[in-house]
């Protein structure tokens, strides 16, 4: 499933990856996000039927996407597994096939599967979170991790229909991590280091709020903060959550310090999100929720 917003050529680049996979992909769920850069239109050239599509009329933000479209492969498909991904997600053309594998050898026991996601220049990017238990099953080429993101992500239908969908509310950012540690309830999760991707983002993970030279990013920040603050809450208890309210209205000062521009509207972004994340509190939908 592929959820895409602006981002035309890599998203041609993105299916055309999935349809060349050496273990046939079954369905591809395309979520647009209400593009306005001729998506809709290169999708409505796409006539096969192994291609679901989606043309949203608002944009729904990453994870709204997500939760949409998982929504609706799980209702419209019998597929036993589902493969989340972004627009700028290239996989290997061996990709789906060493995912499946895994799948197959784990008897569907494990929680998500993690691709070795890699840069542009080949170097890793999007780099799973690992276990304290790390060697786990390193012999076979996997690698136990708690948390990955949504640039290459293989679960089971159980485990959706069971666990529920990524939540909607979050907008952008964190949405797979929350995820992630749901999944994990089910079963270990594992990097998979023979399932390569290659991640074609503009830019590296790892800009923060101080360091961000584009002004239009900075109120993404919020929704970092915010979602941070429901994770935090829901998966690491109330004395973690407590702390986390003081750090953050500590570094909110920092931002001001040291930011080289628009400090106002950056340590803005953090307080705003911190604020906003003491009571931010979406539940969580199953499949067969209805949405008002």
């Amino acid at each position: 499933m592929v959820v895409t917003y602006n981002r035309l050529d890599l998203l041609k680049e993105c299916v055309s990856a999935l349809l060349n996979q050496t273990n046939v992909v079954s369905h591809i769920v395309v979520v647009n996000n209400n593009s306005n850069d001729g998506t809709k239109e290169y999708l409505d050239t796409i006539k096969s039927s192994q291609v679901i599509i989606y043309n949203l009329t608002e944009n729904l933000g990453g994870a709204g996407g997500f939760s949409y479209g998982l929504k609706q492969a799980v209702e419209e498909t019998s597929d036993e597994y589902f493969w989340l991904m972004d627009d700028d997600t290239i996989v290997d053309l061996k990709c789906n096939e060493m995912l499946t594998d895994v799948a197959i050898k784990l008897e569907n026991k494990f929680g998500f599967l993690a691709s070795n996601v890699r840069w542009k220049d080949n170097t890793p990017t999007n780099v799973a979170e690992v276990t304290d238990d790390w060697p786990d099953l390193i012999g076979e080429g996997l690698v136990k991790v708690k948390t990955t993101t949504f640039v290459s992500f293989f679960t089971s239908r159980d485990n959706v229909v069971k666990g529920g969908l990524p939540i909607s509310e979050f907008f952008i950012w964190q949405d797979d991590v929350e995820y992630c540690l749901r999944m994990n309830q089910f079963g270990p999760s594992y990097f998979v280091k023979k399932a390569i991707a290659i991640h074609k983002s503009n830019s590296k993970p790892g800009t923060f709020l101080v360091q961000n030279d584009t002004v239009d990013r900075i109120p993404r920040y919020f929704y970092q903060f915010r979602n941070n603050m429901y994770i935090t809450k829901h998966y690491r208890g109330n004395k973690k959550f407590r702390k986390m309210i003081r750090v953050n209205l500590v570094d909110v000062i920092r931002v001001f310090v040291k930011s080289k521009d628009h400090r106002v509207k950056r340590a803005m972004a953090e307080l705003k999100g911190t604020l906003s994340g003491i009571g931010f509190d979406p539940e969580i939908r199953k499949v067969g929720d209805q949405v008002d």
